[in-house]
């Protein structure tokens, strides 16, 4: 699944900001989590992300301090649902993608997809004439407020920058 990010912001009180403080993180480092890498923007496609199993959680659970600063948000503004990370990377270069809401799909060229991220058979993939194609049909999450609850990157943005400092 690939990361969008949308064109609107949406208000949230700087709540998101009192929770990161609230592990530690000062304002420079805030900062720093909340930028994409130059070129990259509002209407792209930034990353890849592989997903875990989604969870209900319950309002006690989200209102613990640990798991607000996993989702950036506190228990009463996070949504019921949770869904592991297992991995992301940055997106090779971004890809100017028309956004919608929620979980939508494209086609996106598979040279940005970074490296070790495609099975063999979608490497391989061939159009109806059977000729070598350099597209796939792609799931993209659109990062936006849904059911009412705010679904934030910044998680996602703090381990692409992990994992962007281990490739350095």
């Amino acid at each position: 699944m690939l990361l969008h990010v949308g064109q609107r912001i949406y208000p949230d009180g700087d709540r998101h900001i009192d929770v990161m403080k609230s592990g530690g993180l000062d304002d420079d480092e805030i900062k720093a989590l909340k930028s994409l890498p130059p070129g990259f923007g509002k209407g792209m496609a930034v990353a890849i992300v592989e997903l875990g199993e989604t969870f209900e959680t319950t309002l006690e659970e989200r209102c613990d301090p640990d798991f607000q600063r996993k989702v950036a948000a506190f228990g009463d503004d996070a949504g019921m649902r949770a869904t592991v990370i297992r991995r992301v990377e940055y997106l090779k270069r971004p890809v100017k993608v028309s956004g919608k809401g929620g979980v939508f799909k494209a086609n996106i060229d598979k040279s940005v997809i970074p490296d070790g991220w495609l099975d063999t058979d979608e490497e391989s993939d061939s159009d109806s004439s059977g000729k070598k194609t350099s597209k796939f049909v792609t799931d993209i999450f659109h990062s936006a407020k849904q059911e009412g609850r705010f679904l934030s990157t910044f998680p996602l943005l703090a381990a692409l920058r992990a994992a962007a400092a281990k490739r350095v």
